[in-house]
């Protein structure tokens, strides 16, 4: 009997915490989806780190419990309430007690298939609640493939009473739609964009083959399936406004291919059968949600919804869940008039970026793709949210070096600035072009530069919030740009050339050509722009190749950063033992840095993580001396953290936090905090359990936030080891 911790959610930023953490700000992107109760009461969402359980009668959190098997990927209910059942990136599916939330059954799906991985999807419990079925399952050792499979749960949970392998479209790894029939013997799926199968599950009979036909759509194809309860309909729509029907006995199509809404710009349709027959389409574009009756023929409702992603309906039909690109969530429950409530904000995937006020009491966070979140550290609550499509490619807003001030663009031509410790916008700055693509301060706050698809520099003064300066004649679009730290120069890179401007005069000093080439320009747009605060340089860091470094003035090149194999043994630091194994792999046939280089506070360190790739991948912790730009020090990581991904210096220089990748077998993902000097691991913090993406010190060192793939930023106390 597996037993799961829950709590009233009274305070969820300490729940469950792990050892050394003293908040969790966030509560994961919903990875499993979202599943109504049969009663219609209740919503349980499935998370990156659990299972929250709200209250659809006062729209709050009544209880969230840990499962502790990992991301989450599918969530579902019986149909009589009792049971819960949840399916985990690890490959298991737990059956939960709803009354009390015991785990009495966990079935491992790996033990079954003989797959080096499984995602279970699709979950469904049979009328009676005594068998589950699931599918979706990823075969990395047959070349990716799916199965379908139902388990007698409550006997021989290991031993499947039925398995169906489905082979998708060549080059296809997942199979989707899909859809069971309500007796669990038939399903549908569709392999190829126009083709949809329904095939009985017990024999491997092709019951019928489904044409369909969306004319100028017809390229893309199906998007979702949906069985009458009485097993005889199949409903299917396509990525926009359209849906159909087929008659599954005789193949033959009960209703054509129907437009459900006159918005055009619908981007997905979502059909649902209610138990009584009633057959319901929810249609949604990037900035509204449509309600469709099928049988009345007409729109039941539209409400606006901001790009909504994926919307579950309630058994009965008259509600509907929906999760946005950001996180959000909100119900519409019909009626005369229907409403549309907003449920607690769940972060939307990924912390790729995060960043203290000068006062350590905000953190701000940035999470690909939905934007930015600004977090109150002493309350521990969002206090205010930006909007932004992409936010890690386009880089639409920047904050200053004294994490003072920050810069957000609004519908991608307003401009507006605020001072993040009073929580005043000082600034409103309009472009005369839409088309936003970089922005950035310099070092004394009094100027804001950005740049445009247009390939215009513009210059702003941000007291009088008026443009002081425009530079045209840009060879190409601008990927990075930035201000030395005494402020005198602004270095623009285009890719293939970069140049260096007087940052007083706004002058050209020098137009200088890239001797590494690419050829896409993707790859110009992971490079990093490096300007250290001891010399008047820029070091130019590629995704791949040598690290070149250059002199403002002169626009010289004066050096690089050396990246091969050190062969000075003594300049490595960590166990002998991870030293050798380290020396003694193969040459790699490509190096490159991952991530981004790092100054120290101080401008006298760089530090960086290189990855090589030859028959194994082996990645080290390597630092140079900004002044020589000579090697200084190569720690080789543990076996436990054999993947360092991200780094980040303590404020006073004498520390570097390293967090790492996810590695096979691993429940949580180490951060390991070295001392610069000896390359000594101080302490290693464990509480994510997958990639660490992001990492910042607070400015008074008693903190170290990190963020992961899994959308939380965890808070550590530093004051045991930094401060001591």
């Amino acid at each position: 009997m597996l037993y799961s911790e829950q709590t009233d959610g009274s305070d969820l930023s300490t729940w469950n915490l792990p050892k050394g953490a003293t908040a969790r700000l966030g509560n994961g992107w919903i990875s499993g989806g979202m599943t109504f109760s049969p009663d219609g009461k209740s919503l349980v969402v499935a998370s990156t780190i659990g299972c929250w359980w709200y209250d659809l009668n006062t729209m709050k959190l009544s209880k969230v419990w840990n499962t502790k098997q990992g991301i989450l990927c599918d969530i579902t209910f019986s149909q009589d309430g009792k049971w819960l059942a949840t399916g985990s990136w690890n490959g298991t599916i737990k059956i939960w007690d709803t009354q009390n939330l015991e785990c009495p059954v966990c079935i491992d799906l790996l033990k079954s298939t003989n797959a080096m991985s499984a995602h279970p999807r699709n979950l469904l419990f049979s009328q009676d609640g005594k068998y589950i079925t699931c599918s979706n399952i990823i075969s990395r050792d047959i070349g990716g493939g799916s199965h379908f499979t139902t388990y007698d749960w409550q006997t021989d949970i290991d031993t499947p009473i039925k398995s169906l392998s489905l082979q998708p479209e060549r080059g296809k790894v997942h199979i989707l739609p899909i859809a069971l029939s309500p007796d669990r013997s038939l399903i549908a799926y569709t392999p190829e964009a126009n083709i949809t199968l329904v095939v009985h599950i017990e024999t491997g009979e092709l019951i019928a083959k489904l044409r369909d036909d969306y004319t100028d759509t017809s390229t893309i194809g199906c998007y979702q399936l949906d069985f009458s309860p009485c097993g005889k309909y199949l409903a299917a729509t396509n990525r926009g406004n359209r849906i159909l029907i087929w008659n599954v006995s005789n193949g033959n199509l009960e209703m054509t291919p129907t437009v459900h809404s006159d918005n055009r710009d619908l981007e997905i349709s979502v059909p649902a059968y209610t138990t009584n027959g009633n057959l319901q389409v929810a249609g949604f574009s990037r900035r509204e949600a449509v309600i469709w009756d099928a049988n009345k023929q007409e729109t039941v409702d539209t409400f606006e919804s901001l790009r909504p992603l994926y919307g579950s309906f309630s058994p009965d039909g008259t509600q509907l869940a929906i999760r946005n690109k950001y996180g959000e969530q909100q119900v519409w429950t019909r009626g005369n008039p229907s409403t549309v409530s907003f449920l607690p904000t769940h972060i939307s995937r990924g912390v790729v970026g995060l960043c203290f006020s000068k006062d350590s009491r905000t953190l701000l966070g940035c999470h690909d793709p939905a934007g930015y979140r600004l977090w109150d550290i002493e309350q521990r609550q969002v206090k205010q949210t930006f909007h932004f499509p992409r936010p890690n490619s386009l880089g639409i807003i920047s904050t200053t070096r004294s994490r003072e001030l920050l810069a957000a663009v609004e519908e991608n031509k307003v401009i507006r600035v605020w001072n993040l410790v009073s929580d005043t916008q000082i600034a409103e700055l309009t472009e005369k072009f839409k088309g936003v693509t970089q922005m950035t301060f310099s070092p004394c706050e009094e100027y804001l530069v950005t740049t445009n698809i247009r390939k215009i520099i513009n210059i702003w003064h941000l007291e009088s919030s008026k443009q002081i300066a425009e530079l045209t004649q840009n060879p190409s679009r601008i990927i990075r740009m930035g201000f030395s730290p005494d402020g005198e120069h602004f270095v623009s890179f285009y890719g293939d050339r970069f140049t260096v401007w007087d940052a007083k005069q706004w002058e050209k000093l020098h137009h200088i050509q890239n001797p590494i080439v690419q050829r896409d320009m993707q790859i110009y747009k992971r490079w990093q722009l490096l300007l250290p605060s001891n010399k008047k340089q820029v070091i130019i860091v590629p995704r791949v190749g040598p690290i070149l470094v250059w002199d403002l003035e002169s626009g010289e090149q004066v050096g690089s950063l050396d990246i091969s194999i050190c062969s000075d043994t003594s300049l490595y630091k960590d166990a002998p033992q991870d030293i050798q194994r380290f020396l003694e792999q193969p040459n790699a046939d490509t190096q490159r840095v991952w991530g981004n280089l790092r100054l120290s506070p101080c401008g006298t360190r760089i530090a960086g993580i290189i990855r090589r790739i030859g028959k194994n991948e082996i990645r080290e912790i390597r630092m140079w001396d900004s002044t020589t730009l000579e090697i200084c020090m190569v720690i080789i990581p543990p076996t436990e953290s054999l993947k360092p991904q991200t780094s980040q210096f303590s404020p006073c220089g004498q520390y570097i936090a390293v967090g790492a990748q996810w590695q096979e077998g691993q429940e949580l993902i180490p951060i390991c905090l070295l001392n610069v000097n000896t390359g000594e691991n101080i302490h290693s913090f464990c509480g994510h359990p997958t990639d660490v993406w992001s990492l910042a010190f607070s400015p008074d060192r008693n903190i170290l936030a990190s963020g992961s793939y899994d959308g939380t930023i965890l808070l550590w106390d530093m004051k045991p080891f930094i401060n001591s």
